[in-house]
């Protein structure tokens, strides 16, 4: 008879975004495993007896006591990229696990397509080059990995943007501005899901001012004033076409900002209680209605984009009928006894960060393996971490002294 997870034994939930070919472009690229590298991993999580469970069982296992296999993993993924369906859903089903999948409806791609994955590039139907990677799942993709048990769809809110916060300006749009998608998001909500495969800073005119911001779940908005936002659009309509060539184009527009500020009131606003309620109801229970529509299922579980919220955005979730949500709870475990409306999780290790600084993906399943006996209270593996990094630190220095290419941990 197969052992069973002790009742107080720490249960891990490893969170994942993209799992798939790296775009060197995307200013979230550090959000993407290597498939190669996820293969690794699913492989010495095998090797080492890891039983993957899902969100359901550690619920009951948090409240009731409920057995878990004698070592479970929660494999998790936000956002809903494409490529969950075309490299993670393929290697899970591989490897005998299944995960969950965490989606914003705005996000979803809307057409009634089923792209190519790994399984046709196995079974010889399509090459490797051909794949489709940039993007969001559509609706019939997710319903396939539904009904095949592999992958559970939960809800990550509905827009999974940032808003304003604050009346201060802390930038501006200009061309070739990749730091800011979330202004293209806002601006055109329905072309959300095609912002990874498009460019789309022409929807938002260049002079736009960029405030202060916040993720949307854990955010009071501030509605700036539109007549400050049209004299600055205005003030870069009038230059000429190279006035964004010259080093001080920033310097010239914070002073036609300032100059606005002498001459007039400032007519922006900060949303009231009421407004944020409101807001937080279509992000939390629409999402979790749509959901439920398009794939005829319950859904229970959510996972706060960014990790934000507050405890106004807290009490809307509880009232929408979420029984559990992610949360980063320092010394959590995941055990019998902890509260179950919270789970928390750590990193999947593919992504190598020295002082906030990324550096390099891993090249095997080291660091996660590092990563689950520290968690599970193994404290020096701590240091076997850090170890871990130094070495990878020491590669990026090595390779950037002698003009290598960037280690890509593969």
């Amino acid at each position: 008879m197969p052992k069973r997870n002790k009742t107080h034994a720490a249960v891990p939930v490893v969170m994942y975004h993209g799992v798939g070919v790296v775009n060197e472009k995307w200013i979230w690229k550090y959000l993407t495993c290597p498939w190669e590298l996820f293969e690794k991993q699913l492989k010495w999580l095998r090797r080492k007896g890891y039983e993957t469970i899902s969100l359901r069982q550690l619920y009951e296992h948090m409240k009731n006591g409920s057995e878990l296999p004698a070592l479970p993993v929660l494999l998790t993924f936000d956002d809903g990229y494409l490529d969950n369906w075309v490299f993670a859903y393929p290697l899970l089903k591989k490897y005998g696990f299944r995960g969950a999948v965490y989606v914003n409806p705005e996000f979803a791609d809307p057409r009634d397509i089923v792209r190519k994955n790994l399984e046709d590039v196995w079974y010889r139907e399509t090459p490797f080059h051909d794949l489709e990677t940039k993007g969001f799942l559509s609706w019939p993709e997710m319903k396939i990995m539904e009904a095949e048990g592999v992958i559970d769809i939960q809800s990550h809110s509905m827009s999974h943007t940032w808003y304003f916060c604050e009346e201060d300006i802390v930038g501006f749009h200009h061309p070739g501005n990749d730091d800011y998608p979330w202004l293209f998001w806002n601006a055109l909500p329905e072309k959300k899901s095609f912002y990874m495969s498009e460019n789309q800073e022409n929807y938002v005119p260049y002079g736009t001012p960029i405030y202060k911001h916040g993720r949307s779940l854990g955010t009071r908005r501030y509605y700036e004033d539109k007549d400050l936002t049209r004299r600055l659009v205005n003030y870069v309509e009038s230059r000429d076409g190279n006035f964004f060539q010259g080093e001080r184009w920033a310097d010239a527009l914070f002073r036609e900002a300032g100059s606005y500020k002498s001459d007039c009131k400032l007519n922006g606003r900060f949303e009231t209680e009421t407004e944020q309620d409101r807001r937080y109801r279509y992000e939390l229970s629409e999402s979790k209605k749509i959901i439920e529509d398009k794939l005829n299922k319950k859904v229970d579980f959510l996972c706060w984009p960014g990790g934000a919220y507050n405890n106004a955005a807290l009490k809307v979730a509880m009232e929408c009928g979420y029984i559990s949500s992610t949360r980063k709870i320092m010394n959590r475990k995941n055990v019998f006894g902890e509260d179950p409306s919270a789970v928390h999780r750590i990193g999947c290790e593919t992504a190598v960060f020295i002082k906030s600084k990324f550096i390099s993906f891993a090249e095997d399943a080291g660091l996660l393996s590092a990563r689950l006996k520290y968690f599970k209270g193994r404290k020096g593996y701590l240091w076997v971490m850090r170890l871990q990094k130094m070495k990878y630190l020491i590669k990026f220095i090595f390779r950037k002294l002698h003009g290598l290419p960037f280690l890509r941990g593969l």
